[in-house]
């Protein structure tokens, strides 16, 4: 029996959810029998599993630790220190074994230090995940991406600090995209497992009895994503159809989520839009059979699994041609400039207007069935386990 340890610190809070938080969720609901898996979390972050439907059972065991008190961001290394203490004493009360492997839920320094210091100690099989890289300043202004200048370039330089930990200690690597194998060294460019993510088939909503909204957004609110941009978007689509409505599926931290909905009255399309919040599961594929078309105007990422939730659903979807996911998405896709908004306010409105559009672009019966074997969890969690069990057999 193969031995996989998940360091989740970082795992997304309750009532939120990253990309990196989704993937290992989903991991820890199909655990092949011949690995048994142990999470640690904070006491807090249990909540995030058990929302998810993941709790403990014979082959995993969901151990939490005491939550930090302070500031996570203004008091780091303190939390950093805090957290590594509590998961060695994990370690050692589960005794730890060399031939183990362990996982890091994400690139932050509460999940990577501990992780980097204890591998030392215990020389245990380190295989952390690093899914996005932050844009260089030069490249965040050149693009016009809108991420805060001062933060972002203090987060590149941090996500630096933390790949050179994982450079010096980690067997290998969990990626996103093929393409994120360049920031690595050959060493880890040849122990990297590039996971695009998945979708839950067995939650998809087949059909609706109403058709609610023309067009859906589901993300984070967040820069990244391009919310605000879309609003621009959906603007100029209101302009020639004024009965459309947009369902927004997502949070964000309240100050950003009150600037989109402060930019929506103020370009008079309020009416025209339903903030619906954080949904996830069954209810957020029932809201996916309400509605006509996809909207994924995400302008900096790697992955993007919402898009492929909306085209095993049998949406057509309409994203910016980024270079990360031309290879990622092909098929159901209307790809247009990067950031070309009235582009982007043109195709929405020529799916909207004409049927024969719509059905010429979104997967038909035998792509979607396909698109649905490729993304369900249980072949992604079939590839990643296979992964680590190549690892411990070398």
């Amino acid at each position: 029996m193969k031995r996989l340890v998940v360091i989740a610190n970082g795992i997304s809070e309750p009532g939120t959810m990253g990309g990196n938080s989704k993937i290992i969720l989903e991991m820890l609901r199909n655990i092949p029998d011949n690995f048994e898996c142990i999470v640690i979390t904070p006491v807090r972050k249990v909540l995030t599993f058990e929302e998810n439907g993941i709790s403990s059972t014979k082959f995993l065991k969901i151990i939490s630790i005491p939550d930090f008190t302070g500031s996570e961001q203004l008091c780091h290394i303190k939390a950093c220190k805090h957290f590594t203490k509590h998961v060695d004493e994990v370690l050692q009360k589960n005794n730890i074994r060399e031939s183990d492997l362990v996982y890091c839920v994400s690139d932050f320094g509460v999940d990577v230090l501990p992780a980097f210091r204890l591998q030392k100690k215990y020389n245990f099989i380190w295989t952390p995940s690093f899914y996005l890289f932050v844009p260089f300043i030069y490249e965040n202004i050149l693009k016009r991406y809108g991420f805060p200048p001062v933060k972002y370039l203090i987060y590149y330089f941090y996500q630096r600090i933390m790949l050179r930990l994982i450079e010096k200690r980690a067997w290998g690597v969990i990626i996103t995209n093929e393409a994120d194998k360049k920031y690595f060294s050959p060493r880890l460019q040849n122990n990297s497992l590039p996971i695009y993510g998945g979708v839950n088939i067995e939650q998809i909503c087949e059909t609706s009895k109403v058709t609610k909204y023309d067009a859906i957004f589901c993300s984070r609110l967040h820069p990244q994503k391009g919310v605000s941009g879309l609003l621009d978007v959906w603007k100029k689509v209101v302009t020639t159809k004024p009965e459309v409505l947009l369902g927004i599926i997502g949070n964000g931290e309240q100050k950003y989520e009150k600037l989109l909905k402060m930019k929506a009255k103020k370009l008079d399309i309020i009416d025209n839009i339903e903030w619906l919040g954080y949904v996830n599961n069954e209810a957020k594929y029932e809201l996916y059979a309400q509605s006509r078309l996809f909207l994924h105007p995400t302008i900096y990422d790697n992955n993007g699994m919402v898009a492929a939730e909306a085209l095993c659903s049998g949406l057509p979807v309409i994203m910016y041609d980024l270079p990360a996911l031309r290879n990622v998405y092909k098929e159901g896709c209307v790809k247009v400039p990067c950031f070309n908004k009235l582009a982007y306010a043109d195709a929405i409105l020529r799916i909207l207007s004409d049927k024969n559009e719509t059905t010429e672009i979104q997967p038909d019966n035998i792509e979607v069935m396909n698109l649905r074997n490729y993304w369900s969890w249980s072949n992604r969690a079939t590839i990643f386990y296979s992964y680590f069990d190549s690892i411990s057999r070398k």
